[in-house]
């Protein structure tokens, strides 16, 4: 990494934010946050002065100061994250430029991912087969982990444009003038905007930031993605060309999942679908824009008989637009051709703005489907191709067919997402209504199971044209009526996955399906049961057995091409058993379900509900991809991308290039096939048995300690995250106050501002030593553990990364703000189990400290602790105050200082939730 060239950035960018804390707050302001900094790194330093003195100064100042000085914090974060990002941009191009230098393929890329299966020696037929096995979707979700306002992020986004074109070489001094001025008003700009919303934003709110990523980044990389393949299939096997499928597709949860979120009607998933349509003829419309001047081809070069014949048929639909595109392009039929597509999207636009409950307009000037564009995109091509112009065909006119192929009009696929017992319910009102059965929710299994099974093969509707039952049943039966309405003006491609969370057995699995074939949709949907506590992963392998030996849900499975799509949670199996329990039954469950899959020619699809933190399945993507049963991944991946980690992985092209092709290069190589198993016999008995100890050790504390719960009430700043306002969703699934109660997210998002990061390691060093105890030879059998297995490598990569970012001496402080009765009880055990854990890591990895065999990553912790200490400082003191403060103006101030600092100590962290 060119530290100096980030050291000079990083210098650039604190210099700005002082100057602007000066200019705006005053020279005072400034001296006290430059004093605070200043403490807190003697501190860090061990000037044993300086920790009480900054206790002292971030104690007693004002609440305005406070407010001054976690904003600083904050905002220095935000900014040496983008400086951070360009760093890698850099080292990326560098390691490429020495790759190519070198003529080798740049680790974890496609080249690299090719070269690989010819090395493996698979023959060029072989290699074309496993790259037309891979089908990667990624899937962003709005869950409440990305604190920034989309305006904020729109201003840091133009900060890292100016970060990149000054690391063009050479950059002019009246060029670098320019950008400084332009990077201080944007400072300015960026201090004087209020951190936190006002309220919680919307549905559709959520909606279009997530589409902010495919329309400033996505869209455009997904064709280069494919050229990549392509490019790398032709440089291994030369001779022989291959056909590269629509591998990528992107998905989306937001808008579609009402797990827990009320406000997830069918009419917000509707405009959601609708957002998604304009958003997509808006970006190809980009497209096209761009093109109009590079298919200048003369007429006396020719055209095809076919495009001549579809222009001509454009020319009578569109005679006005015709005869102003022939007056501005004369004698360029090509470009003429595409200028009258242009004027085809418009009218398909103005038809899509149109509500879906009005009758259905037709318009013979407008497309009906996404088909019929890719149609006239390879007309256009085979045209330019018979003119001699096949660069141009195969160049920036493919990449906007291509865009056309996997954006449709449908832009991501969205997939809707119930709780299994509304399902349940709504079943049971229907079933009551019509004196079918009374109390459907309280039949046994087996008997649910025959009734439904009935129900599928029946013919009858089960529900009337209007729906006249309450409001909830009414609303979980009109989701699947907007599902049809989706497939029948969007196609399939709109919405292709039902998700049922907490899965626990085949009813709730068969009642989607039978309220799908009521509305008319199950043809073209998945029926995805999803396995999220660690004993409905055990149990998950039996109800697919049961699924697949069920005559019409296995006539469903064929008509869906033998696939059958089921998603495994990493949250809440995390949240029940702790990190190793849930890491392992998670991977044995997946080699169990392929086992069922296999045995009934059923292909599986595997959706990974990922998050950014470890205790969320976080982690590098590749090393997880690579860790995973092979047998479960085939070449097909679909998996989250949440909250926080969106903007880190897809803010800048370059890094979200990288992203993307890492996990393809590592998707890719599991289609290949004889991939060996990531453990053996002997690893899985040994996992097994520590897993067994791990759980044990996370379940006393977590789930038998009733103190843990005031901890993590007084101890954390669990409550104020409530208030960030950063998701339309509750942080809790239903009123309560139990763990249990307690979404994921908040949980891991809590433990992570107070530094202890519990759910990515507690349990494990318990594990370890109980395990291994004083016999070395048990130690160094668990040294071979990890040097044998990927899965195990990856488990305690993630692990060390946790401990090296937790810190219990801050830990310390925020536990000072809870009672001693419940302080007593749980920190001396966080404390204990911590130093277990790194102990047992580091004799294990034979480290003298932790991520040693990381220097970047603990350099980069080593210098943002001092920025971080302020942050928590005042966190705590402020929430110590907010307890004792009666005044109502006061307070709000005080709770606001705190979201900023939590904002800042997320920001700081990086993958938080």
């Amino acid at each position: 990494m060119d530290r100096d060239a980030t050291s000079a950035q990083v210098r650039l960018l604190g210099d700005l934010l002082g100057r602007t804390i000066a200019a705006i707050e005053g020279e005072g302001r400034l001296d006290l946050v430059e004093q605070v900094r200043a403490l807190s790194i003697a501190h860090r330093r061990g000037d044993d002065a300086a920790g009480p003195q900054l206790t002292r100064l971030l104690t007693d100042i004002s609440a305005d100061d406070a407010f001054v000085v976690v904003s600083a914090f904050a905002a220095w974060f935000r900014l040496i994250n983008l400086a951070e990002d360009q760093a890698m941009v850099r080292q990326l191009t560098a390691d490429r430029v020495h790759a190519g230098e070198a003529g080798e393929p740049h680790s974890e890329t496609l080249l690299a991912a090719v070269h690989t299966l010819a090395e493996w020696g698979l023959s060029a037929e072989q290699a074309a087969a496993a790259i037309a096995e891979v089908h990667v979707r990624p899937v962003m979700t709005a869950h409440p982990t990305e604190s920034k306002r989309r305006t904020t992020l729109t201003k840091l986004g133009r900060i890292a444009g100016a970060l990149r074109d000054l690391d063009a070489h050479p950059v002019t001094p009246e060029k670098r003038a320019h950008l400084e001025r332009y990077l201080a008003e944007e400072l300015a700009s960026l201090w004087l905007t209020d951190e936190t919303r006002i309220r919680p934003p919307s549905v559709i709110e959520e909606v279009r930031n997530g589409l902010y990523w495919t329309e400033a980044v996505l869209f455009d990389l997904v064709p280069r993605l494919h050229r990549d393949l392509r490019d790398a299939f032709d440089a291994v096997y030369p001779d022989q060309p291959v056909e590269v499928d629509n591998f990528l597709r992107l998905g989306s949860w937001i808008g579609g999942d009402r797990d827990g979120n009320p406000k997830v009607t069918p009419e917000v998933t509707e405009q959601t679908l609708r957002e998604h349509q304009l958003m997509s003829l808006k970006l190809l419309r980009r497209s096209i824009d761009r093109l109009h001047a590079h298919l200048s081809v003369s007429a006396r070069r020719g055209t095809s008989d076919e495009l001549a014949a579809r222009l001509d048929e454009l020319r009578r639909l569109l005679p006005e637009e015709s005869a102003d595109v022939e007056r501005r392009y004369p004698s360029q039929p090509h470009r003429q051709f595409l200028a009258l597509v242009y004027q085809v999207l418009l009218h398909t636009e103005r038809l899509a703005r149109r509500p879906w409950r009005l009758d259905p307009e037709v318009d013979p000037r407008s497309y009906t489907h996404a088909g019929e564009l890719v149609a006239d995109l390879e007309l256009l091509r085979a045209s330019l191709r018979s003119a001699g112009a096949e660069l141009i065909a195969d160049g920036r006119l493919r990449s906007l067919q291509i865009q056309a192929e996997v954006f449709g009009f449908h832009l991501v696929t969205l997939d809707v997402r119930q709780h299994a017992r509304r399902h349940a319910a709504a079943l049971g009102t229907v079933l009551r209504q019509y004196g079918e059965e009374q109390d459907y929710e309280q039949l046994p299994e087996a008997e649910r199971v025959a009734l439904l099974t009935a129900e599928l093969r029946s013919l009858r509707p089960l529900t009337p044209a209007v729906l006249a039952f309450d409001d909830e049943t009414n609303e979980t039966l009109e989701v699947f009526r907007v599902i049809r309405r989706a497939h029948e003006r969007l196609g399939a491609d709109a919405i292709d996955t039902y998700i049922i969370s907490m899965t626990e057995q085949v009813s709730d699995v068969l009642s989607v399906l039978v309220m799908a074939r009521d509305a008319g949709c199950d043809r073209g949907l998945d029926v995805v049961p999803l396995f999220e506590t660690v004993d409905d992963l055990v149990n998950a392998p039996r109800v697919l057995e049961e699924l697949l030996t069920c005559a019409p849900y296995r006539e469903h499975v064929r008509d869906r091409g033998d696939h059958q799509q089921l998603m495994i949670g990493y949250s809440d199996s995390n949240k029940d058993a702790g990190y190793l329990a849930a890491t392992w039954q998670l991977h044995r469950a997946q080699r169990e379900l392929v086992r069922v899959a296999d045995a009934h020619g059923v292909k599986l699809t595997v959706f990974h509900g990922r998050g950014g933190s470890i205790g969320r399945g976080g982690g590098p993507a590749n090393a997880a991809i690579r860790a995973q049963p092979p047998e479960a991944v085939r070449g097909r991946l679909k998996l989250t991308e949440q909250g926080e980690v969106i903007a880190a992985r897809y803010r800048d092209p370059v890094l979200a290039h990288r992203h993307l092709e890492q996990i393809l290069h590592a998707v890719l190589l599991t289609a290949a096939p004889d991939r060996p198993p990531t453990t053996d016999a002997r690893t899985d008995e040994l996992l097994d048995e520590l897993a067994a100890l791990a759980r044990k050790a996370y379940r006393e504390l977590v789930h038998d300690t009733p103190e843990l719960v005031d901890y993590l009430h007084e101890a954390t700043p669990l409550d104020a995250i409530g208030e960030l306002n950063i998701a339309s969703r509750p942080a809790r699934r239903q009123a309560g106050r139990g763990i249990e109660d307690l979404r994921a997210i908040p949980w891991v998002f809590a433990w992570t501002q107070c530094r202890v990061h519990l759910p990515a390691w507690y349990g494990l060093g318990s594990a370890l030593h109980e395990w291994a105890g004083d016999d070395p030879a048990r130690w160094t059998q668990l040294q071979e553990l990890v040097a044998g297995s990927p899965l195990v490598q990856t488990i305690l990569d993630n692990v060390e990364m946790a401990l090296a970012k937790a810190d219990l001496r801050i830990a310390a402080s925020y536990a000072a703000l809870a009672r001693p009765e419940t302080r007593d009880v749980v920190f001396p055990r966080l404390r204990a189990e911590y130093d277990r854990t790194a102990s047992a890591l580091l004799r294990i990895r034979g480290h003298d400290q932790l991520v040693g065999h990381d220097a970047d990553l603990a350099e980069v912790l080593r210098l943002r602790d001092p920025y971080l200490d302020p942050l928590h400082g005042v966190q705590v003191a402020l929430l110590h105050r907010l307890r004792e403060e009666h005044d109502d103006a006061t307070a709000e101030l005080l709770r606001e200082a705190v979201l900023v600092a939590t904002n800042g100590i997320a920001a700081g962290q990086r993958n938080t939730g």
